[in-house]
């Protein structure tokens, strides 16, 4: 799992970066920012390395109170498709330790909540479709695959379309692009979580039937709290 998320200004190697995005993975921390000069430049770090632990000790506080959100959110989804989360507390002093700690746990609330969907998606008998959604007028990718993309939530999507297409006549396979122009902009398997989210805020989910548009039309309330929350937070530490 990678965790993209906006960190305002850090410090990289004696460097000042200013309207910073950082990727978190269990192996390194990637940097991009502006720099003293005014262009961008790019770190990549060792996710053990002082300058990694630096990075992450110096936002923890604002990283914690994110993934409590995100928590929340799969706690929430999960009710809406009869999963049972039970978000566990953690108290650990290390900073990476404690952070790849929340992070595998994100992934295993994203399995669960996958499971839930899955299982609706199937019910649904979607048969082989191809169809267009039309998305809010901001679309908040708060996940992309297993990925955590608030960077997509920082900067969401305007005026984007939904295409969902499916390949098989039983259980549903297949992918949803998110569109805009003639630009692909996201794209995710449709048996992930993450196209449970993407659907719930689009105009039309009646498209793909009753089964379906009932339980986006529940979730979207859950991601809009949660995207208020989350950029609450970001301006709240001075990342926007």
């Amino acid at each position: 799992m990678e965790f993209i998320v906006p960190m305002g200004t850090i410090r990289v190697g004696g460097r000042v970066l200013r309207d910073a995005r950082v990727s978190i993975s269990n192996k390194y921390v990637f940097a991009i920012g502006v720099g003293p000069d005014g262009t961008y430049e790019e770190r990549l770090l060792e996710i053990e390395s002082d300058e990694a632990r630096n990075v992450i000790s110096g936002g923890i506080n604002y990283l914690r109170e994110l993934l409590d959100s995100l928590d929340k959110l799969l706690g929430d989804v999960g009710r809406e498709v009869n999963v049972n989360i039970a978000v566990r507390h953690v108290e650990i002093d290390d900073p990476i330790k404690y952070l790849l700690t929340r992070l595998n746990m994100q992934d295993e609330y994203l399995r669960l909540v996958g499971d839930g969907w899955r299982r609706i998606l199937d019910s649904a008998r979607l048969g082989r479709v191809s169809k267009t959604l039309v998305g809010e007028d901001r679309l908040y990718v708060i996940y992309s695959g297993n990925n955590i993309t608030l960077n997509l939530v920082a900067e969401p999507i305007e005026g984007g379309l939904v295409e969902v297409s499916t390949y098989t006549e039983g259980k549903a396979t297949g992918v949803v692009r998110v569109r805009v122009g003639e630009d692909v902009v996201v794209k995710t398997d449709i048996r992930s979580p993450s196209t449970l989210l993407i659907i719930s805020q689009t105009k039309n989910p009646e498209e793909l039937g009753r089964a379906i548009s009932e339980v986006a039309v529940r979730v979207r309330g859950h991601v809009i709290d949660c995207v208020n929350r989350l950029l609450n937070i970001m301006r709240g530490y001075g990342a926007l």
